[in-house]
Formats: C-alpha cells, sequence, structure tokens
C-alpha cells in the first residue's frame, strides 16, 4: 500500500495534466488502435501512468529500506 496508493493519486494527477493538453485521437501511437474511443485512450493511458509511478515508487522504497532490512524482516 504504501507503493500503489501514492502511485494512483500521481496517476490521476499526471493523465489530467496529460489529457488537458493533448486530444488522444492526435497522438499516432493510439490513433490506430483506439480511434473510435476516447475512453478507451484515457483508461489505457490511466493504467500505462500507474504502472510506471509504481515502480518508480517501488524503487524508491526499496533503496530506503534496502535489501538488509527486508531480510531482518523475513528472519
Amino acid at each position: 500500500m504504501q507503493v500503489l496508493w501514492p502511485a494512483f493519486l500521481m496517476a490521476i494527477v499526471a493523465e489530467g495534466i496529460f489529457f488537458s493538453m493533448i486530444d488522444p485521437r492526435e497522438l499516432r501511437i493510439v490513433a490506430d488502435w483506439l480511434r473510435e474511443s476516447r475512453v478507451a485512450a484515457y483508461t489505457v493511458a490511466f493504467f500505462v501512468f500507474w504502472a510506471l509511478f509504481a515502480a518508480s515508487s517501488g524503487i524508491t522504497w526499496f533503496l530506503a529500506h534496502g535489501v538488509g532490512q527486508a531480510a531482518q524482516r523475513e528472519g
């Protein structure tokens, strides 16, 4: 929860900022796949942002707590 919750909140912010400036139909990467549905583009982008922020938060958590502390907790 220490990783996923902040990542979820930042994905909301990132999607709001990103799609306030860019129309999903203007993106060539997704225009062919999601031509008919903007909502599908918003959904896919949200999960991509969430995954990126979760990876970032996970790496930060791992570096802050270190391998030694994780091993001490397990055994």
